[in-house]
């Protein structure tokens, strides 16, 4: 066995006994709580858009309630997506007073840029999208609505970047958990040695 192998050994066995972290999954909350999104609302003569985030961190709403032909609310993630793995959520959408030809009410998300419709026009409609997506992209969901559009989301799920795992305070346990790992690689590495002084003396032989 080479002294590298040995070294590893070590080095596996203490991870093994400390533990070691994992990347997690966030809703509205951590990289993605409220705090780390922009709101963007319109206001009219005829009224105003809005973005309601009272049922956070489980559902975020945006509409149009108001007498406006067309007006527009989104809700864009600051900076970036902090990770790289699938975005998820559930979607509804209504419309129920569409009545202008010339007016499209629209609900949407938009990835890297790219705007991706997910209803246009009169509701009720739903669905769920579930997406690869990379770290350092940009996100967003937009409703241009007319009067009385609705779009909700809920079960929102994105990748978030690792953690550090947080030790404890090393208890009578763990101390003794450590000290085993030590021993049992001073024990590797002594008959290492052994082994080793024994192959050179038989070959002065």
């Amino acid at each position: 066995m080479s002294r590298a192998l040995s070294v590893r050994r070590v080095f596996v066995l203490f991870a093994v006994t400390l533990g070691f972290s994992v990347p997690v999954w966030a809703a509205f909350t951590g990289a993605y709580a409220p705090a780390n999104w922009t709101t963007f609302t319109q206001t009219f003569g005829c009224g105003s858009s809005q973005v309601n985030i009272a049922g956070m961190p489980n559902t975020l709403v945006l509409r149009s309630l108001t007498g406006c032909a067309n007006i527009g609310a989104s809700y864009t993630l600051t900076g970036t997506l902090p990770a790289s793995g699938t975005l998820s959520f559930n979607w509804s959408y209504d419309s129920t007073s569409f009545n202008d030809a010339n007016v499209v009410t629209s609900a949407s998300y938009s990835l890297g840029g790219v705007v991706i419709t997910l209803a246009l026009n009169d509701g009720p409609q739903n669905g769920t999208v579930s997406i690869p997506v990379f770290a350092g992209q940009s996100f967003a969901f937009t409703l241009n609505g007319s009067t009385n559009a609705v779009f909700t989301i809920t079960n929102f799920n994105a990748p978030a970047p690792p953690v550090p795992a947080v030790q404890p305070v090393p208890t009578v346990d763990t101390w003794a958990k450590i000290g085993l790992a030590a021993m049992l690689a001073l024990v590797a590495i002594w008959k290492l040695r052994n082994a080793q002084g024994s192959t050179g003396r038989s070959s002065r032989r």
